[in-house]
């Protein structure tokens, strides 16, 4: 079956999904609750299809964000709000791997890029502590997971800009789409937090989906032969 095919459904459905997001419940609940367990499985599936040697790390994050998106269509349940943000907060974990295994694990890399990394550190703790106030009653108990989730995916995007700078001057667009798709992944997850920790706002969630959305994929194709060649 050609790969092109689940690329195609992993569009539909998510143009799906975000206009669905769009919409007034109930309506919008039928079609976020049919859409978004298929959106990381059409995306796996167009990773596995499109190459004979996938990466199985970028794979593996896939996976446990087809996991999180499930669990955490719940997320007033705090058992799998929990599930949900560990299986994120691992997945992060193997982009990194893959992204420092993509450059030789920053061999060779310029002492002012090491440096760097107390940029992304800082934007971590400033992202904790703009949240920090509203982790308070019932997500009193979330601030522990909250701030390594800030840290993992502030340093998941500092190890994919290092591909950006291994690839520098080789004219391929490609080695930007992980730290692209990292920005992505971060400013949904923000929007996320601010919805669920501060206050819903008008299109939130279709925002937040359409930017998650994007990361995703961004990552995935950055692994991946051009989709249309």
């Amino acid at each position: 079956m050609s790969s092109q095919l689940f690329l195609y459904a992993f569009f539909a459905l998510s143009a799906i999904h975000v206009m669905g997001e769009l919409m007034q419940d109930p309506i919008r609940q039928r079609i976020r609750m049919g859409s978004k367990p298929l959106l990381m499985p059409a995306l796996i599936a167009y990773s596995l299809l499109h190459t004979d040697d996938p990466n199985w790390w970028i794979v593996g994050g896939l996976f446990l964000g087809w996991i999180g998106d499930v669990v955490l269509m719940f997320p007033k349940v705090v058992l799998l709000f929990m599930i949900g943000l560990a299986s994120f907060l691992l997945g992060h974990g193997l982009y990194i791997y893959a992204f420092l295994e993509s450059t030789g694990f920053l061999d060779g890399m310029p002492l002012w890029f090491i440096a760097l990394s107390a940029v992304f550190a800082f934007a971590a703790a400033g992202v904790f502590l703009y949240f920090k106030p509203h982790l308070v009653g019932d997500n009193a108990n979330k601030k522990v997971p909250v701030a390594l989730y800030c840290a993992i995916i502030l340093a998941m995007s500092y190890a994919s800009l290092a591909i950006w700078l291994n690839g520098a001057g080789s004219g391929i667009f490609y080695v930007a789409l992980p730290f692209i798709g990292s920005l992505f992944f971060i400013v949904s997850d923000v929007l996320l937090a601010q919805l669920l920790f501060v206050k819903p706002f008008k299109f939130d969630k279709a925002m937040n989906m359409t930017a998650y959305l994007a990361g995703q994929y961004l990552i995935a194709q950055s692994y991946l032969p051009y989709p249309f060649g």
